[in-house]
């Protein structure tokens, strides 16, 4: 039993096709089908349904994927540990991200780079299912998102990070006149861009809109934040992005940022990584990290600037 061969069970996984699977692992197609069918006579279990083509696994081999998974992150969680031990940690540090948790990210970018240098940031913006289902599977290190009651974090470590409320970021124009805050129903009658309706952070504005009396009709959509407050810099268009935004991401010229109240919509933002003992290594390094910049309350300066 080779480590290879958990290599290839991983990859066909992961490509549904026998050729494309050989070609992630730099081997020929036969070598991966002889290295899959080795493990299968060492284990005594058919992994994968025979046919010409690619149909999927057996119920044995979907077990046999979870823990060749898990084997082989367990195996880069050993290099990485070593590597930490000689004051040499490398390797990439797979962050998944919801859209609004953007101010943060510069900030554990800076703190990666001065404390591990040779660690390069892999940044993911995704939804709550696929940031978990990404973590399940050791192809994410952390996830940043909301700590709340809707999605439950059962089976995850969790970590308190900060607080948000939203606001309106507006061209720097007339619209509202010189005011420090807006409502909602204010907001609603802007030309908006939103984020897409299948995000979470979108939900909760749709919650806010609607607890105010008033639907929006955005007359854009995306799942980039950043996008939509490109769009606000170079048009006359508003949307709703989280407290301080302005101030942590540089460069939207030519814009502005009012609180939005009536209601005031305040979320927890949070770091989650998997369960394990010992914790994997870019998982407790970041976790090291935040706990220092809370501590220290360089976290809570960061978005003062």
């Amino acid at each position: 039993m080779f480590l290879r061969q958990f290599h290839y069970v991983v990859a066909l996984e992961q490509e549904r096709h026998f050729g494309r699977a050989a070609k992630r692992c730099n081997v020929s197609q036969p070598t991966l089908s002889s290295g899959i069918k080795q493990l299968e006579e060492e284990l005594s279990i058919p992994i994968i349904l025979r046919h010409q083509k690619f149909q999927g696994f057996t119920a044995e081999g979907t077990r046999v994927v979870e823990w060749s998974k898990r084997l082989l992150a367990d195996r880069a969680a050993m290099m990485e540990e070593l590597a930490i031990m000689r004051d040499n940690m490398h390797g990439r540090l797979r962050i998944g991200a919801m859209p609004m948790s953007s101010p943060l990210l510069p900030l554990i970018g800076r703190l990666f780079n001065a404390r591990h240098p040779l660690v390069q940031l892999d940044v993911q913006f995704l939804g709550f299912d696929q940031m978990v289902l990404g973590l399940k599977n050791f192809e994410l290190d952390v996830g940043i998102t909301y700590l709340d009651q809707q999605h439950p974090l059962d089976g995850y470590e969790t970590m308190p990070l900060y607080e948000k409320s939203l606001s309106l970021l507006l061209p720097d124009n007339d619209w509202l006149g010189d005011v420090d805050t807006a409502t909602w129903q204010e907001a609603a009658q802007l030309p908006l861009c939103l984020l897409s309706p299948s995000m979470h952070e979108r939900q909760i504005m749709d919650e806010a809109f609607s607890n105010a009396g008033c639907k929006p009709r955005p007359q854009l959509e995306s799942n980039s934040i950043l996008q939509l407050a490109f769009h606000v810099m170079n048009g006359n268009i508003a949307t709703v992005v989280p407290q301080h935004f302005s101030r942590t991401n540089y460069g939207f010229d030519g814009t502005r940022e009012i609180l939005l109240n009536e209601p005031v919509v305040s979320q927890q933002i949070g770091l989650v990584w998997a369960k394990g003992t010992p914790i994997q290594p870019m998982a407790k390094a970041t976790v090291e990290l935040m706990e220092e910049a809370v501590e220290s309350g360089q976290l809570k300066e960061s978005f003062r600037h």
